[in-house]
C-alpha cells in the first residue's frame, strides 16, 4: 500500500511527458474545486503538457481562470458522448501522445472514454474502497473517511505521472471582473465593505446537511448585534429558505446604534458573482456544500457545520468546523439524506448557536485554527 492508502503506483509507459492531458470532472461545484490541488501537482510535474479540462458548461467558470489549465471544454446540456468526444479530440489537435485523467469516475465519463482513441493512456481515480462503502450504505456503521478527498484526486495524478509528487493547494481563481461586480452588487444592497462582513449559505442539496434555519437566524442576529454586516445567499431553489432566515433574524440594533438587517441575495448570484461576493467576506458560514468549498478555496475564514457527512474528508487549517463527533450514528452517509434515518436529527439540531457564535468570533478576529468540536 502507498502512503495514500490506495494500491501501489503503476508506472505508465509514457516515454516523456505527454503533449496533452484531458481531465474529466463534470460537476459539481465542490467536487470541481477539490481537484485544484491535483491539477496544480500535475502542472508542476509536466509543465509543458497541454491540460484540457472537460466539465459541464454551467461550471466552466470554476476552472476557466485557473493558470494551470490550458483550455476548458464545456459539456453542453443534452450533448451525447460521441459529439463531446469529437470536440475533446479537436482540443488536443495533432498531439501524438495524449492521456485521459478521469477524476469523475461515473457512467458518463466511462461512456466518454469509450469514444476516445484506445491508444490514449487512461487513469481513473479511486473514490473509496468497497469495504469502506458497503457497511455505510447498509446502515451497519457510520462513515469514517480514511483519507482526504483531495488526496484521492492527487493519488490519481501520481498514478498517471508514475511518481510521488508534492501536494498542490486548494485554490479558486476569480475572473478579472468578478470582485468588481460583487462590490457593485453589495454596494447597491447597502453593504459597507469598510466594515466586517459575514456571508452565510444555509442551503445544501440534502436536508440532513442543513443546520436549521432558526439557528442560522440566531447566529445572524448575534453578528448584527456586534456590528457585523450579514449577507445570506442561496440558489433560486433555496429562496424560501433564505427568506425564512432573513425574516427570523429581523432588524437588530447594533452596539454602535445602527439598525442592521441581513441582506437577502438568494437567486441573485451566478458562479462568477458568488465567487466575487464570497471573496469580499471577512468570514463565511455554510453547511457541507459547494459554497463552503468555494469559501475555503478563496482563503476566506470559514465556519462549516456538519451533520450527516464526515468533515474528516477535508482539511480545516485556518477554518473551523462544528460536528457532533460523540454521536454513535454520525456521520450516517457519504452525501447526505432526505431525512434523518433515526428521526431525531441530533447531529445538526444540537450544534448550538452559542458554540457557532464563539467559533465565528474567533474567525472574525483572525485567530482560528482547525478543530473538531463536539
Amino acid at each position: 500500500m502507498t502512503r495514500t492508502g490506495l494500491t501501489p503506483l503503476r508506472v505508465l509507459r509514457l516515454r516523456d511527458e505527454p503533449e496533452a492531458v484531458i481531465v474529466l470532472r463534470f460537476s459539481a461545484l465542490g467536487d470541481v474545486l477539490l481537484t485544484s490541488p491535483a491539477i496544480a501537482a500535475l502542472r508542476a510535474a509536466w509543465p509543458r503538457t497541454r491540460i484540457v479540462y472537460a466539465i459541464k458548461e454551467r461550471f466552466t467558470h470554476l476552472v476557466a481562470h485557473n493558470p494551470h489549465v490550458s483550455e476548458v471544454v464545456g459539456l453542453r446540456e443534452g450533448e451525447g458522448p460521441w459529439s463531446y468526444a469529437q470536440r475533446l479530440r479537436a482540443a488536443v489537435g495533432q498531439a501524438q501522445s495524449v492521456a485521459v485523467l478521469d477524476l469523475h469516475g461515473k457512467i458518463r465519463s466511462k461512456l466518454l472514454r469509450a469514444c476516445l482513441p484506445p491508444s490514449w493512456t487512461r487513469v481513473v481515480w479511486h473514490k473509496r474502497d468497497l469495504l469502506e462503502t458497503v457497511p455505510v450504505k447498509l446502515g451497519l456503521k457510520p462513515h469514517r473517511a480514511s483519507m482526504l478527498f483531495a488526496d484521492r484526486y492527487h493519488a490519481a495524478v501520481e498514478q498517471l505521472v508514475g511518481r510521488t509528487l508534492p501536494r498542490g493547494e486548494l485554490r479558486a481563481f476569480l475572473g478579472a471582473g468578478d470582485a468588481a461586480r460583487a462590490r457593485e452588487l453589495l454596494g447597491r444592497a447597502g453593504i459597507d465593505l469598510a466594515r466586517p462582513l459575514v456571508g452565510m449559505s444555509p442551503g445544501a442539496n440534502w436536508e440532513t446537511k442543513r443546520w436549521p434555519a432558526e439557528q442560522y437566524a440566531q447566529l445572524a442576529r448575534h453578528s448584527l448585534a456586534s456590528g457585523v454586516q450579514v449577507v445570506i445567499q442561496g440558489s433560486e431553489l433555496e429562496r424560501d429558505l433564505v427568506q425564512r432566515v432573513v425574516r427570523a433574524a429581523g432588524e437588530v440594533q447594533s452596539a454602535d446604534g445602527r439598525a442592521l438587517r441581513a441582506v437577502d441575495l438568494a437567486g441573485q448570484l451566478d458562479l462568477a458573482a458568488l465567487g466575487g461576493v464570497v471573496s469580499l467576506c471577512t468570514a463565511f458560514v455554510a453547511n457541507d456544500s459547494g459554497p463552503m468549498h468555494l469559501s475555503r478555496a478563496l482563503g476566506v475564514p470559514t465556519l462549516a457545520l456538519f451533520g450527516s457527512t464526515d468533515p474528516r474528508m477535508f482539511s480545516w487549517t485556518g477554518h473551523r468546523v462544528l460536528f457532533k463527533s460523540e454521536l454513535a450514528c454520525a456521520p450516517c452517509s457519504f452525501f447526505g439524506r432526505r431525512r434523518c434515518p433515526r428521526g431525531h436529527f441530533r447531529c445538526m439540531r444540537e450544534l448550538s448557536v452559542d458554540e457557532a457564535w464563539l467559533a465565528l468570533q474567533e474567525l472574525l478576529r483572525g485567530g482560528a485554527r482547525a478543530s473538531l468540536s463536539a
